[in-house]
């Protein structure tokens, strides 16, 4: 920690185990909007998540052992227990974000096989379609000629 800070109080970890319970909340929240292919309302549930992960990112120094917590009060069990509370639901918050970044990778690969499938079967010519006139058109395919 910076020589200028001042290690997090208990209202301030008391704070922080709020804020790691809403990112639970808000990642299962992600993963249904994902689910459901919900973009709007997924979007919109990001600057959400990004103030509350804003939030969270003072408590670091304590999380990560880089501060002394023994300058913070002088209950020590019960601001050992809150960080290791936290801790906990971040680790949570780990596995979720994972879950989630899997099924937005499964997501952009189904489109991507969509996309392949339709760029590869509008370059093939094969295949009935309609010409102008309404009439029944079949593509170009090797030995074959149009009917039109």
């Amino acid at each position: 920690m910076n020589a200028g800070q001042t290690p997090p109080s208990s209202d301030a970890l008391r704070d922080g185990l709020h804020k790691a319970n809403a990112l639970v909340a808000l990642l299962d929240e992600e993963f249904t909007l994902l689910k459901a292919g919900d973009l709007e309302s997924f979007e919109a549930l990001q600057a959400k998540k990004s103030s509350t992960l804003e939030a969270l990112s003072a408590l670091v120094p304590v999380l990560t052992g880089e501060a002394s917590l023994a300058e913070t009060e002088q209950d020590d069990g019960a601001t050992l227990a809150l960080v290791d509370e936290i801790k906990g639901l971040l680790a949570i918050c780990r596995d979720a974000h994972l879950k989630n970044a899997m099924l937005i990778d499964r997501k952009i690969e189904a489109t991507r096989s969509a996309l392949d499938v339709l760029r590869s079967s509008r370059s093939a010519d094969t295949g009935e379609t309609y010409d102008r006139l309404g009439k029944l058109k079949r593509g170009h395919s090797r030995g074959r000629q149009t009917d039109v």
